[in-house]
């Protein structure tokens, strides 16, 4: 990683789009899309706020694109699937990208049913998906996933991953890797955090969030928390060193029910490390749950 990659978070926490910090805290925001965005009302009114952002704190903007698990039926996007739907949703995706200068673009992977044929269907998909990311100067940025109920995701282990990057073979087509589900994959599935940097080179984006590790039912509560960090498991320390040998470009942090300060303070060890100073990650301090090392 020749220089430092900007530090951003999701918009979910920033004042405009209804969150707790103010957008001159950060470079760069997530922009996560709704089904608002499909209405022409709301699409003007988004970028009309994503365009005073812009204007007022020189903020930059990533995408979150719609997928398999989004909430809004009409509008998820699966890649397992020839659905017309997929397409029609990204080509609106690309094109508020392409209105608000973002240039990347974070997709999920497919749901996995039957496992030759989704994996075929998501490389087939993501072929032609990139060629249209490229006609709008994007770069897709494909994140891993973990598994909430066994095998039913493509784009869990880092090898998987890999495979679809290579077997697509376009340059808009990158990884955006996140920590918290490599975390919870890599302790369910007894593999070292460590084997997801292996994908340094085509690493171009970081999702920085914590947890406890923990995919069991009876533990839901503990799952994908998207917690400050510092307030679960996740070893901080290592995964900036290993950072370091990836082509980052950003770094998100993706943070859910979490309250002003522990947001700003999380920001604030990301700057840290960017700043190439000491950093203390202060690890969760219930008697029972103790930091790895």
């Amino acid at each position: 990683m020749e220089k430092c990659p900007k530090i951003g978070i999701n918009s979910l926490k920033i004042r405009e789009f209804g969150g707790i910090i103010d957008a001159s805290e950060i470079e760069i925001i997530e922009l996560c899309l709704d089904e608002n965005f499909l209405k022409e009302k709301k699409e003007k009114e988004l970028l009309l706020k994503a365009t005073e952002l812009i204007s007022a704190f020189g903020v930059g903007f990533t995408i979150h694109a719609p997928h398999s698990d989004s909430e809004i039926e009409r509008i998820r996007v699966d890649f397992s699937t020839n659905d017309r739907r997929n397409f029609a949703v990204m080509e609106k995706v690309l094109k508020i990208a392409a209105k608000i200068e973002a240039r990347y673009i974070v997709i999920h992977p497919g749901n996995l049913r039957d496992s030759r044929k989704c994996l075929n269907l998501n490389i087939i998909n993501l072929v032609r998906l990139s060629a249209l990311a490229e006609e709008y100067g994007a770069t897709l940025l494909l994140e891993n996933l973990f598994d909430r109920a066994g095998r039913n995701k493509i784009g869990v282990l880092p090898g998987e991953i890999l495979y679809i990057i290579e077997a697509v073979g376009s340059e808009h087509l990158k990884i955006n890797l996140d920590i918290g589900h490599a975390f919870i994959t890599s302790n369910a599935c007894g593999i070292s955090l460590d084997d997801y940097f292996e994908l340094g080179e085509y690493i171009n984006q970081f999702h920085l969030h914590d947890n406890f590790g923990i995919t069991e039912p009876e533990e839901s509560m503990f799952w994908d928390r998207h917690l400050p960090l510092g307030l679960g498991k996740i070893n901080f320390r290592e995964v900036f060193k290993n950072i370091r040998k990836t082509d980052a470009r950003n770094l998100i942090l993706e943070l859910k029910d979490s309250g002003k300060e522990d947001t700003l303070k999380s920001l604030a060890q990301i700057r840290q490390f960017c700043g190439l100073r000491p950093h203390e990650i202060t690890c969760y301090t219930e008697p029972t749950i103790t930091c790895l090392q």
